[in-house]
Formats: C-alpha cells, sequence, structure tokens
C-alpha cells in the first residue's frame, strides 16, 4: 500500500518537471542589450538588429550668472550698432540750438534726456527747474555735433536657469561606407523665461559615406572655445548644410558644403543686415552660401583653413516711385570670408592640455567673425546712393591645463573689429561698433565621472564710433564711446 502511494506520488512529481520544462522550452529566448565598441564607449546594439549601434547621451545643467549692467549682448555677441548697450544720440546735428530748444531740435524731440547720463541728467534738471530755454542753454554749450551716450539699464545684471538637452546618434556601417544618423532635442528655463523655452531640435542630420544632409554645424566652423560667455570670434553656427567629405588619407580632408544663407530678416521689409540711411532692404535670396575647408586632424592636433562666399542681394524701395534718373534701384554683392585655425594637444605639460588659436576676416560677410551680428552694409542715401560692404576680422585664443584628472582650468582671450566708413552719401547719423575685446578665466572640478562643478569669471569691452551724416557733418567720425564690464558664471552639470 505505502509503496503503490510513493510511486505514484513520484509519478505525479515527474509530470508535473516534464510539463515545467516544456514550458521553458517553449518560452522566448531572452535578448539581452550587446555593447558596441565599434565606435567608442556608450554604444549598443539595438536590440533586434546585427548591425546598427545606437548611443543615448545628455545633460541637465544648472547655472547662476551675474553681468554688467549693460552687457546684454553678453551672450548673443556685441551688436554693430550700439543701440541695445549704450543707446547713444547726436545732439545738436550740424550746428547749436540756437531759438528753437529741445522741441526744435529735430534730432531730439522724443529724447528723455534723464537716460544720458550725467549730461542728460543735467538737461533734465534744468528742463523741469527753468523751462525749455535753460535746458536750450545747456545743450548749447555742449557745442555743435556732441554725442550723447546713454547708461540705462537694459538687462537684468543675475540671470539663473537651467538646461536639459538630450542625443541620438544610430550608426551602421555599409559597404558604401558609415550610415550614421544624429539628431539632438534640448529645452531651457530662466528667469527671463520661467516657463520655459520649446523643445528645440539643435541637431539633425543623415551621414551616408562622404555625403552630410541636415541641420549641423557649419563646415567653416573651427574647434570652439569651453567658454560659458561666447568669445568675440567663436563661431559655433548650427544651419541646413548639404555637403560632400573627401579623405585624403593621413588624417587629412577636404570638404565642399552648400549652407544655408547668413541674409537674416524678412524679404522687401527688412533692414537687418544694413545700416541704413536710404530706403534700402534684402532682396530674395538666390543661392545658398558656398563654403570649403581642408582640415588635418592627427595625433598632435587639429588645424583647418576654410573659405565662404555669400550671396546680398538689396532694392531701394524709393524706386517704386518718380525720382531723378540716375538712382540705383537694385545693389548685388558676394561677401566672403576666410578663417584658419590650429589646436594643439600638449601631454607634455599634463595629460589632456591643448592650445587653441584661430582668426577670420570677413568683407561682407561679418555673420562669419563669430559672435557679432550680421549688419554687413551700409546703405547709403537715396537717388544715387548705393550700398558699402563693411570689413571685419576677429581672433581667440584659449589654454587648458589639468591640475589634477579632476581639477582642470582654461583662460580665454577674443578680439574684433570692424572696419571701413560709410560713404560720403550715408545720409543718417549713426554709432557702430569699432572694437570689442574679451578676457574670461574658468575653474573645473570633476569629483565623479559625469558631474562637473564649474565657475568663470569675464571681462569684456566695447567701443563704438558716432558717424555723423555726410550731408551735414561731413561723414566723419565725430565721437566714440566705451562701455564694458565684468561677470561671473557658476554652473552645475550632470553628463551621461
Amino acid at each position: 500500500m505505502v509503496k503503490s502511494l510513493l510511486l505514484g506520488t513520484a509519478a505525479l512529481f515527474a509530470g508535473s518537471f516534464s510539463a515545467q520544462a516544456a514550458d521553458l522550452a517553449a518560452a522566448e529566448p531572452v535578448e539581452y542589450v550587446k555593447i558596441c565598441d565599434a565606435y567608442g564607449a556608450g554604444y549598443f546594439f539595438i536590440p533586434g538588429s546585427s548591425d546598427t549601434c545606437l548611443r543615448i547621451s545628455g545633460y541637465v545643467r544648472a547655472y547662476f550668472a551675474y553681468q554688467g549692467r549693460n552687457q546684454n549682448q553678453s551672450s548673443t555677441g556685441f551688436g554693430n550698432g550700439a543701440g541695445d548697450i549704450v543707446n547713444p544720440v547726436i545732439v545738436n546735428a550740424g550746428g547749436v540750438l540756437g531759438t528753437g530748444g529741445i522741441v526744435g531740435n529735430a534730432t531730439n524731440n522724443a529724447i528723455t534726456y534723464g537716460n544720458y547720463g550725467a549730461v542728460g541728467n543735467d538737461i533734465a534738471l534744468q528742463a523741469a527747474a527753468g523751462g525749455n530755454a535753460a535746458a536750450t542753454a545747456r545743450l548749447n554749450g555742449l557745442g555743435a555735433n556732441y554725442v550723447l551716450f546713454g547708461n540705462a539699464e537694459t538687462s537684468d545684471q543675475y540671470v539663473s536657469g537651467i538646461r536639459a538637452l538630450l542625443r541620438f546618434d544610430a550608426r551602421t556601417k555599409t559597404e558604401w561606407g558609415l550610415l550614421r544618423s544624429f539628431f539632438e532635442f534640448a529645452a531651457a528655463s530662466s528667469n527671463a523665461a520661467r516657463n520655459g523655452t520649446p523643445l528645440q531640435v539643435r541637431y539633425g542630420f543623415v551621414q551616408f559615406g562622404p555625403l552630410t544632409a541636415g541641420i549641423t554645424d557649419s563646415f567653416f566652423n573651427f574647434e570652439t572655445t569651453n567658454a560659458f560667455l561666447s568669445p568675440l570670434g567663436d563661431r559655433s553656427q548650427r544651419l541646413p548644410v548639404l555637403a560632400y567629405t573627401a579623405s585624403l588619407g593621413n588624417g587629412v580632408s577636404v570638404t565642399l558644403s552648400a549652407e544655408e544663407s547668413g541674409v537674416t530678416g524678412g524679404i522687401g521689409g527688412s533692414t537687418s543686415n544694413l545700416v541704413n540711411s536710404g530706403a534700402w532692404v534684402r532682396r530674395s535670396v538666390q543661392l545658398p552660401d558656398g563654403i570649403a575647408n581642408i582640415r588635418v586632424a592627427q595625433s598632435w592636433g587639429t588645424a583647418q583653413i576654410s573659405g565662404a562666399i555669400a550671396q546680398y542681394r538689396f532694392a531701394n524701395t524709393a524706386c517704386t516711385a518718380p525720382f531723378a534718373f540716375g538712382a540705383t534701384c537694385t545693389a548685388n554683392r558676394v561677401g566672403w570670408a576666410v578663417s584658419g585655425g590650429v589646436q594643439i594637444n600638449l601631454p607634455a605639460i599634463a595629460k589632456g592640455d591643448t592650445f587653441l588659436i584661430h582668426g577670420t576676416y570677413a568683407e561682407g560677410a561679418l555673420s562669419y567673425l563669430g559672435n557679432v551680428n550680421s549688419q554687413s552694409y551700409f546703405g547709403n542715401a537715396n537717388g544715387v546712393g548705393t550700398v558699402t560692404a563693411r570689413t571685419g576680422w576677429a581672433a581667440v585664443g584659449e589654454f587648458n591645463h589639468f591640475f589634477t584628472p579632476a581639477i582642470r582650468a582654461s583662460i580665454i582671450g577674443s578680439y574684433t573689429r570692424l572696419g571701413r566708413n560709410p560713404a560720403t552719401n550715408f545720409g543718417a547719423n549713426t554709432v557702430n561698433l569699432r572694437e570689442a575685446w574679451q578676457i574670461a578665466g574658468q575653474l573645473f572640478w570633476t569629483p565623479v565621472r559625469g558631474f562637473d562643478v564649474g565657475v568663470e569669471v569675464f571681462y569684456q569691452d566695447a567701443s563704438f564710433n558716432a558717424f555723423g551724416n555726410g550731408a551735414v557733418l561731413g561723414n566723419r567720425v565725430i565721437g566714440s564711446v566705451n562701455d564694458n564690464g565684468w561677470g561671473g558664471f557658476f554652473r552645475v552639470q550632470r553628463s551621461f
């Protein structure tokens, strides 16, 4: 009896284990993520694929910054005009006020003099105490063609915010070469935009062998610095490109690229590319900018020379109405820029140390200088007037040093200068950037991989010339102003 019971129990367990074994045999096999080491650290094979590797990376950054009173351009670069920084105005244009007083001085009808420094404040107080006559007398005492420069605060001095960024990089080896797709998203929030900015696609491009198509860094650009504050001459432009890169071996490559034009603003009414005294506006873009570079990347470092050519088309809106024969109605110009740079690795000093220097010269294509806006032409007076190309150059240098693997520092300096005055028929008083320079120092601490705590202190200085109009003031520099200030950033970043 007992023997039969034991045999029956054993048979029952045997049947149960057989059933479980059958179930396990029928279950789907578990597919683990496989590491892909063909393209460096962080890549893995996409599940279900045996040839496509993917890397997901990004960071979250919190920053806290102080900037000088009028340094509202510190994150976007100095403009060619001084309107956002020093708010200049030419008073007593062509002579003293005479008996017309403030109201009769057409240059200054809408000016609140209290916004224009100590002299302006004095004028405002005299106007309040003694009326128009007292203020007029004070202005007359300044003499002809006096330039008042504003001191009004134009932006917040304390700025804080966060920035989040996410990248996807998928790569496949093919018989034609590398097939790659890359895109990068970013979003930010600050005390200037507390509700945050919309999700932005910063990069999105496809590479197939030697071809690149999509939004990526301009092939005119060279290596950029590590500065929080974008230095003058440090061009980091991202834009749509269609490029072909030929690899010549030994780290040498040549690239030809058609890239989105640097012309900005709407068609027909935009003067964003002009310092304008006439009725000139931009016309439609017909061609992309043409870019070419030669690049060398070897164990000692990297070097590159690059060139750009760009089309600028303008129309004189006064041509829509009858006026004197001989007037110029359109102007088509070709702007260009050249750049060269080198970054040298310095392992003899410390592992990871580098020295970077590069410079750019431009005529009529100032957007290629980097961190200077795109007012590349003077729009001269109507009638026989036309447009005159502006020139400029910029240089930037950086030294990076690792004291220890966890502590590193950088010093960055940059300079830019714009040349060429308006033509003799320039019909407006204007103030434009002459030169600017910046210097910054950084210190980073990386206690663990992927986590940085950094601080940067910077100083920047800009000088502006005030031009008098050609008809009344003889088209000459009638004044200048200097605007400078210091600031600093504190940044905490987690990268993955």
